[in-house]
């Protein structure tokens, strides 16, 4: 510990530092691009030192939670409402990590960026989505995470259909926006079950409730609900399917939503209700764990068969994200934490790589790429480090983050084990699949600019300098986009050194109870071994097809029969969750019977009671005739027939007749 602790005023401030750049953006540069990208690096390089200062502060407490109270903001009946400020040796790993990621992406953009009809629009978005993600990670009460769980959300919607003029960005939008949503219905049920039930919101009390006063069906029904949610964000089957078509945002949109932050939220979640996830019955972890093994072996199938650069690494998030819920499931609190950690960084750095080629090139399609290496040797350097961390090459981040969740496997469930050895031959394969395609053999010419990729935008950017080939706006990104690659690589490379001194996981088991607290950092030889060799494994066989060309992929393609083309479909997925469940269950089904319903019960109803009321309305009309004879022989009737009917009633003539 190098500073005093951190007052919560200055955490309160890391949280409003972005908050306060997207109302000076939307408010006073709307109409100044270059202040409005200057004002938020800014901002966000206040919350990044202000976050170090928290890192610093939780180290010297050993990831022990910080002794703040919360915050009451109103009262409703017997509903009150707290917010407040949870710092821990999780959080604040966090808060570093979506700090770190989201200065170093504000960074690239600048350059990225330029000359967008958008770029203020844009800068506010990002400050908006780091303000909620910061929310969320920083979070002491359940429906304050809630409430910015949504607004990530809602922002991850405007960021990916940024460009909401192309079609593909408006469904790829709504898309996300709409299969999220399912999760997160069930992440609110979730949220009412367990306020039912203890009457707080308070995540330390709910943890603590989870051991001993919470029945195994209450857990049960919480910890799915809590699952269902963090499947939508994360990615996990089935609700997967929305994460691909998300690339078609801008890539520093990819490389901070889709990458590090908001599909961690998931895993996060999680993380930080692992104490009740631990209390819940053991067939609850075994479908976590086994839906996270799935997802992971199941993305990484088809990122061997995607041809364009950020889709191959969308399938990879997807893929990596499993592996933490698997780790989850397991028990391996520290191991998923840490893959979190290290992931943030190279995936980050791989998404920013693939932004950097598409500047040059106009186009994310590989077979349109080749040749890159001499031109835009930055980008080839730092693209073979994220892929060789992400592949778990020694000694990299990737390699001991890997390792700790293979290890539980190892130790919990050989089976699941397995699964994670043969992801980890997918990942080096179609990693070094892309470096192969994109990086060497010959320059295929890339697309024009009217014709271009995703980002097509970039064009204008492009160097007017041929090649030997005669094809124009091969280059090197400028600096702005190439400093934060150089960055990014340190972390891919170091930081997973902090392994075997078991500093991380102590460091993180703080926010723990005790009883939880037994991570010690130790190997087991055939887990590395294997992994090693899966890994050397995968970057042989794409060295040998994708750049040996021995065998030639058309030929292992005719050897596999119809697989390459069902893995190439998304295994009709989409299909699937479009025709069988949006257009069959929900329009054929639901819908039409929603129609029927409302034509034939309520609006005949509702007309019915027009109806009656005309003919009411007739009969009564018949009775204003407007003379005043009529008018006074119906008052005399009616006298004479009150008084008949209280001579009746009071002479008991009632009884008489009716004994």
């Amino acid at each position: 510990m190098m500073l005093p602790d951190i007052p919560e005023a200055a955490v309160w401030a890391i949280y409003f530092a972005p908050i306060t750049s997207f109302l000076v953006v939307v408010g006073l540069l709307r109409h100044r691009p270059l202040d409005a990208g200057r004002f938020t690096i800014a901002s966000i390089g206040v919350a990044w030192v202000l976050a170090l200062w928290a890192l610093d502060t939780v180290i010297g407490h050993d990831g022990e939670a910080m002794d703040w109270a919360a915050h009451h903001w109103f009262t409703l009946f017997n509903f009150e409402v707290e917010f407040g400020i949870r710092l821990d040796g999780l959080s604040g790993v966090m808060i570093f990590v979506v700090t770190s990621i989201s200065l170093l992406v504000q960074i690239y953009s600048t350059g990225y960026m330029a000359g967008d009809g958008g770029y203020p629009r844009f800068f506010a978005f990002m400050s908006l989505f780091t303000a909620a993600m910061l929310g969320l990670v920083m979070a002491s009460s359940l429906l304050q995470l809630f409430i910015h769980w949504e607004l990530v959300g809602l922002t991850s919607y405007l960021l990916i259909g940024f460009w909401f003029h192309r079609p593909n960005a408006a469904a790829a939008a709504k898309k996300a926006f709409i299969v999220t949503r399912f999760g997160d219905f069930g992440f609110m049920l979730a949220l009412v079950l367990i306020w039912t039930k203890t009457g707080t919101f308070d995540i330390a009390e709910i943890n603590h409730l989870a051991h001993d006063a919470l029945s195994a069906s209450v857990l049960t029904g919480f910890v799915l609900g809590l699952f269902a949610g963090a499947a939508g964000k994360s990615a996990q089957f089935p609700l997967h399917f929305w994460l691909p078509d998300a690339m078609e945002g801008p890539t520093p949109v990819s490389s901070i939503v889709h990458s590090a932050t908001m599909v961690a939220a998931g895993v996060y979640l999680m993380l930080r209700f692992f104490p009740t996830v631990e209390a819940a019955p053991a067939e609850v972890r075994d479908v976590i764990a086994y839906i996270g093994a799935f997802t992971a072996i199941f993305a990484a199938t088809m990122g061997v068969v995607a041809t364009d650069i950020k889709r191959v690494l969308a399938y990879s998030t997807i893929s990596q994200l499993g592996y933490m819920v698997m780790a989850i499931g397991l028990g391996g609190y520290v191991a998923a934490i840490f893959h979190l950690f290290t992931h943030a960084f190279f995936k980050s750095l791989l998404f920013q790589g693939a932004g950097s080629v598409s500047h040059a090139t106009n186009t994310f399609e590989m077979p349109l790429m080749g040749g890159l290496r001499k031109a835009m040797p930055v980008t080839f350097a730092t693209f073979v480090i994220g892929s060789a961390s992400l592949a778990g090459v020694f000694p990299l981040a990737g390699f001991w983050s890997k390792d700790e969740i293979l290890l539980d496997a190892w130790n919990h469930d050989k089976f699941l084990w397995l699964v994670g050895t043969a992801v980890a031959f997918l990942t080096a394969l179609y990693m070094f699949r892309a470096i192969f395609m994109t990086f060497f053999g010959e320059y295929k010419g890339g697309a024009p600019a009217e014709h271009g990729g995703h980002d097509s935008h970039a064009s204008d950017a492009h160097d007017a300098l041929e090649d030997d080939h005669g094809h124009g706006g091969l280059h090197e990104s400028p600096r702005s986009m190439l400093f934060p690659l150089v960055a990014l690589s340190v972390p891919a490379i170091l930081f997973g050194l902090v392994a075997p001194s078991g500093f991380f996981g102590e460091l993180v088991e703080g926010a723990l109870p005790a009883d939880l607290r037994h991570f010690h950092f130790h190997a087991e030889m055939i887990v590395i071994a294997t992994s090693t060799l899966a890994a050397l494994g995968g970057i042989g066989a794409a060295a040998a097809i994708y750049y040996a060309q021995s065998p030639r992929s058309s030929v292992i393609r005719g050897a596999l029969g119809p697989i390459p083309r069902v893995v190439e479909r998304l295994y009709y997925v989409n299909e699937i969750a479009e025709i069988g469940l949006v257009r069959g269950a929900l329009y054929n089904g639901a819908a039409r019977g929603a129609a029927l319903i409302d034509k034939y019960v309520i609006d005949m109803a509702v007309n019915m009671v027009g109806t009656i009321t005309k003919l009411v309305g007739d009969i009564l009309r018949r009775s204003e005739t407007g003379q005043v004879q009529s008018y006074t022989s119906v008052y005399i009737l009616g006298v004479v027939g009150a008084g008949g009917a209280l001579l009746v009633l009071a002479g008991g003539l009632l009884d008489r007749l009716m004994p």
